[in-house]
């Protein structure tokens, strides 16, 4: 056995490595310059798809490798950006890098994603660790904007950053992207207190971000645009599906309960309907429900639940954008002051909200 093993070792080991082909041997194949098989492979500068397609034939045929730790070290860039997120299990966040990702890939860059489960010290590591990768730019939806170990690792970093659905402390000095919260929880409690609701209970997510403060402030907005005493109880919650039910148990379990309640995020929303249930109560009928965010199969729930649909996959590539920006991809680089996009959402109003059963007793 030893025999066959000493064997295999020697006939992996025989003859001269293979030799790399180099960017010139390309270039005299495809009959082009060196410089047009360089913008191919960086991805940038244009190249006409005729010439392109030369490139890539005669690429495959020699069996052309692009090194592109060389490309980066001659640049000064790594065509790598990162994604610091707070957590990718749900798809929410998944739809984030998605449409980062779209809009990236075409511009040559590569997206590193990392995910802290929702630890704000490992929300900082992992920006200290996309710094160590020299990563160009970074994108970073944080667990808490407030959090001193990530302003410090963000401060080190020397690139552009944006932040996604999250207002970072303005000494950084850094872009934003974000969802209009606030709009949103106007229009889905309007629609409420239109509909008959007084008696509004709103679980907001944590407000050390910046949905849950928006989403608060948007609460409040709603009754004081109809001349309404206001009889919101929003309840400050983490995002934990099993903090929410629990949350809602205690409203529904008091002499004059909510007749309808806005959960702020699919885990949240997950929870109210576990405890609307328990308490053997009829979603729509006696109490009313919104969600947040176009959850997987909610049009098709009996009923159907109505939600505030945030565009995910349009917040990522937003932010792709503005990274893309501050790099000077495609020519002109943005220098300009910190910018805070916000993104509009809509209200889809379904059976899940009715009038309360008792208008006497909204």
């Amino acid at each position: 056995m030893s025999g066959r093993g000493s064997g295999f070792r020697g006939e992996s080991l025989s003859g001269p490595p293979p030799r790399r082909v180099g960017i010139r041997e390309v270039a005299q194949r495809a009959g082009v310059a060196i410089s047009t098989v360089s913008k191919v492979f960086s991805g940038r500068g244009e190249v006409i798809p005729a010439l392109r397609a030369r490139v890539m034939e005669a690429a495959a045929e020699l069996g052309y490798q692009p090194n592109y730790v060389a490309q980066s070290l001659r640049r000064g860039a790594t065509d790598l950006i990162g994604f610091a997120a707070s957590d990718l299990t749900d798809p929410f966040s998944a739809a984030i890098v998605a449409g980062a990702e779209s809009v990236l890939r075409p511009a040559g860059y590569a997206l590193l994603v990392m995910s802290s489960g929702r630890v704000p010290d490992t929300d900082a590591a992992n920006v200290r660790y996309l710094n160590s990768r020299r990563v160009d730019s970074i994108l970073v939806v944080p667990t808490r904007e407030d959090h001193a170990g990530l302003f410090a690792a963000l401060q080190e970093f020397d690139g552009p950053v944006v932040a996604i659905e999250s207002a970072l402390d303005p000494r950084l000095s850094v872009d934003s992207v974000a969802a209009d919260h606030r709009r949103g929880m106007i229009e889905a409690t309007g629609h409420l207190l239109d509909a008959g609701h007084r008696r509004i209970a709103a679980l907001t997510g944590p407000t050390s971000r910046r949905g849950g403060r928006e989403r608060l402030a948007g609460l409040a907005e709603a009754f004081r645009q109809r001349g309404l005493t206001d009889e919101a109880t929003p309840c400050v919650t983490g995002h934990d599906a099993a903090e929410a039910e629990q949350a809602v148990l205690s409203l529904l379990d008091v002499p004059h309960p909510p007749t309808a309640i806005l959960a702020g995020g699919m885990q949240l929303l997950l929870g109210t309907l576990r405890a609307i249930r328990r308490r053997g109560l009829a979603i729509g009928a006696d109490v009313a429900v919104v969600g947040w965010d176009e959850v997987p199969l909610a049009e098709f729930l009996a009923p159907p639940i109505a939600v505030i649909d945030r565009d995910p996959h349009g917040l990522g590539a937003a932010a792709a954008r503005r990274a893309l920006a501050r790099l000077g991809q495609g020519g002109v680089r943005d220098d300009g002051p910190a910018r805070a996009d916000v993104l509009p959402v809509a209200f889809v109003a379904r059976q899940s909200v009715s009038p309360p059963r008792d208008a006497a007793g909204s």
